[in-house]
């Protein structure tokens, strides 16, 4: 059988139409060949095999799942790969459906509060078998339409109310709470909040402001960041929030990340920490307890998160019933940056 395009010079794509010619049966025929061979006969699932190999037909899962309305493809929806922690969180997530018929696709939507209507129409025409959210708070309208896919649909870090489907993670309202009480009982009274301020990461700053209420302190000074923010952008921030707010004697970043920066300025203002100024983070990634003095920080198993997560959808998909909520515990690390001497 010829593949070529003799008008273009290239190849044109094998259709199951032609498999189907070339062993001299129907195109449904080779579809159960395909995916049920025990239903054919030995001779004929022969023939469809031989006719498979001799014109290169590869299957396109995509376009199977379109036709048969079973789809392998679980969306993930992520607000950035830049975040180390969403990048844990999906690790976990490709181990758990490991060994599984399902494939992940992933999109980058960046932090606005919903996925661009563009992106949302694709998945929809995909027609996936589930979808995954991470680091994303949606609005009623785009929260209506997932539901509309009627499939298994899990939110990790869902700090926005009642969820769609499932949920999984630590609530990072609860977290930052903590971190505020903390700071209270150091008894820190001029007290910056550096970080994303608004969805997901108004959750945190909320948090953080409420732990210190409840304690008799309160927040002076807000500095906020787009996204989970760079080094560069806590080295930035150290200088700015202590010009605003002069005195200032203890900072919450909203990631551990702009706390290094934050800790690396003030090395070179050569600033005493904590004896001046109190700095915590968020996340305690690998080289918080490595820093100089050691950080101060929130811990949330991301990794735990993402298995977790994936774990329940892939139960779900394979006739089980997971759990629709998830708690995922949080830890206060308490360590040099950030106790009163």
């Amino acid at each position: 059988m010829n593949n070529s395009d003799d008008s273009g010079g290239g190849r044109k794509p094998v259709r199951i139409e032609d498999v189907a010619r070339e062993a001299g049966v129907s195109p449904i025929t080779v579809s159960r060949a395909l995916s049920a061979p025990d239903k054919l006969r030995p001779a004929t699932l022969k023939r469809v095999l031989e006719a498979v190999a001799k014109t290169g037909y590869v299957v396109n899962p995509i376009a199977s799942s379109l036709r048969s309305g079973q789809s392998p493809v679980v969306t993930v929806f992520v607000a950035s790969l830049h975040n180390p922690h969403f990048a844990s969180a999906l690790q976990g997530v490709l181990d758990a459906f490991e060994g599984s018929r399902y494939q992940l696709m992933f999109t980058q939507t960046g932090y606005a509060e919903t996925p661009r209507d563009d992106v949302i129409e694709i998945v929809r025409r995909v027609r996936p078998a589930a979808v995954m959210f991470t680091g994303i708070c949606l609005p009623d309208t785009t929260r209506d339409t997932i539901r509309r896919f009627a499939v298994p649909t899990m939110e990790m870090w869902g700090d926005g109310g009642t969820p769609i489907d499932m949920v999984a993670g630590a609530s990072i309202h609860v977290a930052a709470r903590s971190m505020g009480q903390h700071f209270a009982a150091q008894g820190y009274r001029h007290i910056a909040y550096c970080g994303q301020t608004k969805r997901p990461g108004g959750a945190g700053l909320a948090g953080f402001r409420e732990g210190l209420e409840a304690a008799g302190a309160r927040l002076d000074h807000v500095h906020a960041v787009e996204g989970t923010g760079t080094m560069s952008a806590g080295m930035a921030a150290f200088s700015e929030i202590r010009t605003a707010l002069p005195g200032c004697d203890a900072i919450f970043f909203g990631s551990d990340v702009l706390a290094v920066g934050a800790i690396i300025a003030a090395r070179d203002l050569r600033v005493d920490l904590p004896g001046d100024v109190a700095i915590a983070g968020y996340g305690d990634l690998d080289f918080a307890r490595h820093m100089k003095p050691a950080l101060t920080t929130i811990q949330v198993a991301d990794y735990n998160t993402g298995r977790l997560a994936g774990a329940a959808v892939r139960t779900r998909l394979e006739g089980g019933k997971p759990l629709p909520v998830i708690e995922v515990p949080v830890r206060l690390m308490v360590r040099d940056s950030t106790p009163r001497r």
